[in-house]
């Protein structure tokens, strides 16, 4: 058996989960992400780089990671773009350079893109419903302005100004 083929095996499980991240029913994607761990031990790093995909696209919805890439694609891509993404996700799978964990983790990414395509495309409105129109609109102009600040000055410049 392949590589695909083992982890498309779990198509039905990461569809599944995206689907409930899509409609914001994160305790159902927890739960069914806890399912997908025990499925997949024993696969090794290749399951490790699949699993950890799979919870760092219900991480980002949780936690409302504006910069993460599936809040980015499920705020604002198209589901042609996303279906393309996913393709280039499956050809970076099979790199003669890439690793297991890799892998794995494209795996995961490229069957979790095409599901996200068709629920764009079944529901376009969706994702940002629940959300105020004035809100969303702001969010949208915070979004042109990403910069990552410091939080704090570091520790040797703040002894610099004490001493």
């Amino acid at each position: 058996m392949s590589t695909y083929d083992l982890l498309h095996k779990f198509e039905t499980e990461v569809s599944q989960i995206v689907r409930y991240v899509y409609f914001r029913s994160l305790p159902r994607a927890e739960q069914d992400l806890s399912v997908l761990k025990n499925k997949l031990s024993g696969t090794g790093e290749l399951g490790r780089g699949f699993y950890d995909a799979v919870r760092g696209i219900y991480n980002c919805a949780k936690e409302r990671d504006l910069a993460s890439l599936y809040i980015k694609l499920y705020r604002k891509g198209t589901p042609q773009e996303i279906s393309a993404l996913s393709e280039r996700f499956k050809n970076e799978a099979y790199r003669p350079t890439i690793d297991e964990y890799e892998r794995g983790f494209l795996i995961a990414w490229e069957i979790a893109a095409k599901t996200l395509s068709l629920l764009k495309e079944s529901y376009p409105e969706y994702p940002l419903s629940g959300e105020p129109e004035v809100k969303r609109k702001q969010q949208e102009a915070d979004d042109e302005v990403f910069e990552v600040a410091p939080r704090k000055k570091a520790k040797a410049e703040r002894q610099g100004r004490e001493g």
